[in-house]
């Protein structure tokens, strides 16, 4: 009897040393896990592309986020009522759904089917003028960003009083850039996020644009608010409001130009590798 309690007895130490071990290693894992996101993201931070991307979607969320300002605008400079005014920030939210639910899968496909059409070309045709995906894809954010870029640049003629826009114009121009900003600001950051991150990493990268993002998001919308409350006020002239908004669009087109930039090489550069790495 003495024997079997014993016996017994040192079974159930042994299983109850095993289950803290087990524990010990769980919690040992778990406190790792934010080191190893944190050592993924130092990984990325020493490649170009990712301050690329970190830059382009810093600048493509302060572009986007302006549709905050969009009905102030367009009372301001465009003498519209204010329902009015409110639903052109409607047209430019359409703009940007209608960009995502249309062009997305064609304009920026994800890493795992771009894959597959490169291997299926290049199976189907050993020629060396096939454009490869990630060429496409640098271009078609270039192509994008261009445009939001030429939108700005025509509100820009219109506050300098060089051309007329009617309200109606005003309001497909911002139809046009909210089309032309969704999938440059929504997709390549967080494909590179998902694809250099994986299950560890992605979100730690993501968190990194977003700070970085909403930080230079809260000097811009300071810096719009305190231009537009000192002199962009309704009892002021039409001429002295438009003028009130030249430094804001002028800071916009700028930025959409700097972006243009980061994200056609971010995305070029992101290519490339994996290209490579595929072949």
């Amino acid at each position: 009897a003495m024997l079997t309690h014993f016996g017994r007895k040192g079974r159930d130490d042994l299983a109850i040393q095993k289950e803290v071990k087990s524990n010990k290693a769980e919690q040992t894992t778990t406190r790792s896990s934010p080191m190893v996101s944190l050592s993924i993201l130092r990984r990325q931070a020493r490649k170009p592309e990712f301050w690329l991307h970190l830059l382009s979607r810093t600048i493509t969320m302060v572009l986007v986020s302006f549709l905050l300002f969009i009905p102030t605008f367009m009372t301001q400079c465009y003498e519209m009522s204010t329902s009015s005014a409110a639903r052109v920030g409607s047209v430019f939210a359409l703009g940007c759904l209608a960009s995502v639910s249309t062009l997305a899968a064609k304009t920026y496909p994800s890493s795992d089917s771009a894959r597959m059409q490169s291997q299926s070309s290049f199976q189907s045709n050993n020629d060396q003028s096939l454009t490869p995906i990630y060429k496409r894809k640098a271009c078609f954010m270039a192509m994008f960003l261009a445009l939001s870029t030429g939108c700005l640049s025509a509100q820009m003629l219109f506050l300098n009083s060089i051309i007329d826009l009617s309200s109606t114009l005003g309001s497909m121009l911002m139809f046009l850039w909210g089309f032309s900003l969704a999938i440059p600001f929504y997709l390549p950051s967080s494909m590179f996020s998902l694809k250099r991150g994986g299950k560890e990493g992605a979100a730690t990268i993501a968190d990194a644009f977003d700070v970085s993002g909403f930080g230079l998001l809260a000097v811009f919308n300071g810096f719009v608010a305190r231009v537009i409350g000192v002199k962009g006020d309704l009892n002021s002239m039409l001429l002295h409001r438009k003028q009130a908004w030249i430094p804001v669009f002028s800071l916009m087109l700028g930025g959409s130009i700097v972006a243009m930039l980061s994200l056609f090489s971010a995305v070029w550069l992101e290519g490339k590798c994996d290209f490579k790495s595929t072949i």
